[in-house]
C-alpha cells in the first residue's frame, strides 16, 4: 500500500515520460534529494484502478521526486488540454486500497475550481496532503482522500 497521485478524466489521458534520463541522488546526512531540477522530471503513467475512487473512466498516476513550480505548471498546461475533450478532471491524493470496511472508509475532501483560477498552488497542496491524519475520532483509522475537480 501506497500514496498515488492521480489524475481522472472521462476522456483518455496521454502518458507523459521525461525526454532524458535525469540522476537521482539522496543525500541521508543531510537530508537533500537531487534529480537533476528540470522541470519535465515526472512521469504520467496509465493508472487502470481509477475506478476504485472516481466515477471518471481514465486516469494516469503521477510520478514524480517531489513538487517544484515548474513541474506544477507543466500538470496545469496537461490538465487544460486535457479539458479540451471534457468537461472535468479530477485531480487526486489517496493511499492505494482494494477494500474498505464501513469503518475504514476514507473521508473524502472535495473542492472544485475552474482551470482559469487552478495555480500550482492547488497542485502543491493536493501533493502535501496528509492522508492520515486521523479527522475522524469515532474511526481513527480512517484515511483523507482529497479530490480536486477542475472545469472547464
Amino acid at each position: 500500500m501506497s500514496v498515488c497521485t492521480f489524475i481522472a478524466s472521462d476522456f483518455l489521458l496521454t502518458e507523459v515520460s521525461p525526454v532524458q534520463d535525469y540522476p537521482f541522488e539522496i543525500n541521508l546526512d543531510n537530508g537533500t534529494m537531487y534529480d537533476g531540477g528540470a522541470d519535465d522530471n515526472y512521469f504520467l503513467h496509465s493508472f487502470q484502478d481509477v475506478q476504485n475512487y472516481s466515477d471518471k473512466k481514465n486516469g494516469v498516476c503521477l510520478e514524480w521526486n517531489y513538487f517544484t513550480e515548474g513541474r506544477a505548471k507543466q500538470i496545469i498546461e496537461y490538465i487544460k488540454n486535457a479539458l479540451q475533450n471534457t468537461t472535468s478532471i479530477e485531480l487526486w491524493h489517496v493511499w492505494l486500497m482494494d477494500y474498505y470496511e464501513f469503518e475504514d472508509r476514507p473521508v473524502i475532501h472535495k473542492q472544485t475550481v475552474s482551470i482559469d483560477e487552478l495555480t500550482t498552488k492547488h497542485i502543491k497542496e493536493i501533493d502535501d496532503a496528509e492522508i492520515w491524519n486521523t479527522p475522524d475520532k469515532m474511526y481513527p483509522n480512517r484515511p483523507s482522500f482529497y479530490c480536486l475537480e477542475i472545469k472547464r
